[in-house]
């Protein structure tokens, strides 16, 4: 488990051209055009850093693993959480499929999952059920308007739901913010849901320094009206785009932003 992920990713890598042409595509954004080697290379690096997050946040649960944790303006969730729920947007970076589930842990929260059907059920009810297994609680939301619902009353209650800022439902609503100088899509419901629940934005991150061993880092919490304008949810988007432009910039080859977009 410590050293068969990132060359089976890699190998991987090598089979599927079109998903590296799509990591290629994320770090232009990021350095601008370089050699084909270059790029290529970090594409490879990329996935293989892919399959060591997913294989270990698969097998979190082994009683001989104890993820090590550093986390970076904890206070600030802290303080967001005394004032009442909290959206935690985060974004397919590192091992942000179990960042959650480690804020979660640390403080006794209740955390959400939030996330996008998976087109193959298969592959939803494996991931889910080892989410399940690690305590989490995950809600499918995308295929009807009343799906997110249930994510006011958690947010009154103070608890924490967690979204994606880099994934958009194609039924969802999206809010266009600059990224590496390029447009780039948002979705509009963390922000709304936050407006509708009082609760706060509160951009956070994750990177994986080595073998269960990860950094979280939590940015400045964003406020938004109880009754956003459009131009108050602009601006909520571009802080936290920014936000996820700073830590992307850092670790470029742990953004798994694999979609077509």
């Amino acid at each position: 488990m410590k050293y068969s992920p990132a060359p089976i990713g890699a190998l991987f890598g090598l089979a599927l051209p079109e998903v590296r042409r799509r990591v290629v595509r994320n770090l232009r954004r990021i350095h601008g055009r370089r050699s084909a080697m270059v790029e290529q290379l970090e594409a490879m690096e990329t996935i293989a850093n892919y399959a060591a997050c997913f294989a270990e946040a698969i097998g979190s649960q082994r009683p001989d693993t104890e993820p090590r944790v550093l986390v970076h303006g904890e206070e600030r969730l802290h303080e967001a959480l005394r004032q009442g729920g909290v959206v935690l947007v985060t974004a397919h970076v590192g091992p942000w499929d179990i960042a959650a589930q480690l804020l979660g842990r640390s403080l006794g929260a209740d955390v959400i999952i939030v996330m996008e059907r998976e087109a193959n059920d298969a592959a939803r009810e494996l991931q889910d059920r080892h989410r399940e297994e690690r305590g989490m609680k995950v809600l499918h939301v995308g295929r009807h308007p009343t799906d997110a619902l249930p994510l006011i009353a958690h947010l009154k209650k103070g608890g924490i739901a967690a979204l994606q800022l880099d994934r958009v439902p194609p039924s969802g609503r999206v809010v266009n913010v600059p990224l590496f100088g390029e447009p780039f899509r948002v979705p509009e419901g963390p922000f709304v849901l936050a407006g509708l629940s009082g609760a706060q934005v509160l951009p956070v991150f994750a990177r994986r320094r080595g073998f269960f061993d990860y950094e979280l880092s939590i940015s400045t919490a964003i406020s938004v009206g109880r009754r956003p304008s459009a131009g108050e949810l602009q601006v909520a988007a571009e802080s936290a785009a920014g936000a996820m432009e700073a830590f992307v910039r850092d670790c470029p080859t742990q953004w798994f932003h694999f979609s077509a977009e």
